[in-house]
């Protein structure tokens, strides 16, 4: 059996579950191999008040380099938190490079939540991750971020019709995270697929509390499930209840909630039965 190998690029927090801390553990537990490229480094994620940052820039192009000279190749990438629009022209430049013909291009576009820019952005970095995503095969945005990435404010009243435009910027496909669920309740996910012109939403019914790097995760298992050879849908239905779980497990077990989800407990089960079993 190949095992698939893929590439991710987010910010490492010496401590919390987020980012390259929840998606090394997640890829490896569903069988792929990983290779982390750090856009910064934390003492602990933003959460956490008075956290110490470095943007690590130089080490990026360094090790980028580096392996185009080694030649190696993902089966996927996936892109979360970048530090600068530097490092988004970095990334457009070698992604392409780096990546198989045909594999997903996963990006997460992180701009901020809640309708407002994280406060380590200014709103230069909106259109640099709008080029980004036009490299894309796949987005993951929240809700917010959607927005940023259309120019509009919250609340986006025509969300199919956001997306199909968006979509034609590049990405086939648009996963929105973290929106308000139609039927009620406190979130859903919503799928769109531009080869079908399709949009379909998928409830959530998360625990209703905000724990850091849900989004991380989210992210990973979803790019986990397709590596797999799990449908989008399915994979984005394994994805959720991975997570329903995770927060319900973490009510017991999570002390101060900035740390994140427990996901050392979440992943002691075989993470494979959320995308099997309906």
């Amino acid at each position: 059996m190949t095992i698939k190998r893929i590439l991710a690029i987010h910010d490492l927090s010496g401590f919390g579950h987020t980012s390259l801390l929840a998606a090394v553990p997640i890829f490896y537990r569903m069988g792929i191999e990983v290779a982390v490229l750090p856009t910064a480094l934390l003492s602990a994620n933003t959460d956490h008040p008075g956290y110490s940052s470095q943007d690590t820039y130089s080490f990026m192009h360094q090790s980028l380099r580096h392996w185009l000279r080694l030649e190696l190749q993902f089966d996927a990438v996936y892109s979360g938190f970048l530090g600068s629009e530097t490092q988004v022209e970095l990334l457009q430049q070698y992604i392409p490079l780096l990546a198989k013909p045909g594999a997903p291009v996963l990006v997460d576009p992180v701009l901020g939540d809640n309708g407002r820019l994280y406060e380590c952005y200014t709103k230069n970095m909106i259109p640099a991750m709008r080029s980004l995503v036009g490299i894309s095969s796949i987005i993951t945005p929240n809700l917010s971020e959607l927005a940023f990435l259309l120019g509009l404010s919250l609340p986006v009243l025509d969300l199919p019709g956001g997306c199909q435009s968006l979509s034609l910027s590049g990405p086939a496909e648009i996963i929105v995270t973290s929106a308000p669920a139609a039927e009620g309740g406190n979130s859903s996910v919503l799928y769109y697929n531009r080869s079908t012109d399709r949009f379909t939403e998928f409830a959530c019914q998360y625990e209703p509390i905000d724990y850091p790097g849900a989004g991380d995760c989210f992210a990973s298992m979803f790019l986990a499930g397709l590596l797999n050879g799990f449908s989008t849908e399915m994979s984005i239905k394994g994805s959720i209840r991975f997570l329903k779980e995770a927060f319900s497990r973490s009510l017991d077990l999570v002390e101060d909630r900035r740390s994140g989800i427990a996901l050392a407990a979440a992943l002691r089960e075989d993470p494979y039965k959320w995308f099997v079993n309906e």
